[in-house]
């Protein structure tokens, strides 16, 4: 029997299991992947909504990295909240010399409707980490962080996707776009466009549906 793929996610522990590494790893073991993590920090959202994030030690996420070798090299991996420019280079140099295979770039902005990522880091992220990512993953709604526009219809997701991949990532999947009672997600793959285009669904917020379309998509590509 074949054994299933070690997939790597680099993220926060969410003490209410809706973000982070404790969501990824059930949708990585849900999709027979074998998750790993490498934890960047402590993520805290109150019953009001306030949210919160104290990074972990340099050296302590380092210790973590070294643990990846032999058995658990991963086959896929990756990133959700990273909390500033240094840990972002500490990053890409891990995923550079320890993922063999792909690399998903999930990068969040926001929490529960607060800002949680400086400009610096996401500054770095997009030098650091987008040229080395097979897919760059953005939610619609974090654009006006990612690039400094926020597509107001389809023709502006299309260009935001182009602009996320031309930052170096093979593709680019812009999601969660909601327009006129539609939810688009587009994706451009080396220049080449798909749109996914679906009803928009009156339904109660689905706590944690963007990072496991993430860790879903990782999962899919390490298989």
């Amino acid at each position: 029997m074949k054994a299933a793929p070690v997939v790597l996610t680099i993220h926060a522990v969410d003490a209410r299991g809706e973000e982070g590494v404790t969501a990824d790893a059930a949708t990585f073991a849900e999709l027979l992947c074998r998750p790993v993590h490498v934890v960047t920090s402590l993520l805290l959202v109150g019953a009001s909504g306030g949210a919160s994030l104290e990074a972990l030690s340099p050296a302590l996420v380092a210790r973590q990295l070294e643990t990846l070798s032999g058995d658990l090299r991963p086959s896929a991996a990756r990133t959700g909240i990273l909390t500033d420019a240094a840990q972002v280079a500490e990053i890409a140099a891990l995923l550079a010399a320890r993922v063999a295979g792909p690399v998903v770039v999930a990068p969040v902005a926001r929490v529960a409707g607060n800002r949680i990522t400086d400009d610096a880091t996401i500054e770095a992220s997009r030098k650091l980490l987008f040229p080395i990512a097979d897919v760059v993953l953005v939610r619609a709604g974090d654009l006006g962080v990612v690039i400094g526009e926020r597509p107001q219809d389809l023709e502006g997701m299309l260009r935001a996707a182009a602009a996320v991949r031309a930052l170096g990532a093979r593709a680019a999947l812009v999601a969660g776009g909601a327009f006129l009672g539609r939810m688009l997600d587009v994706l451009d793959d080396g220049g080449r466009t798909s749109i996914f285009d679906a009803s928009r669904i009156a339904a109660p917020r689905v706590a944690g549906l963007a990072g496991a379309h993430a860790a879903a998509l990782t999962a899919f590509l390490a298989r």
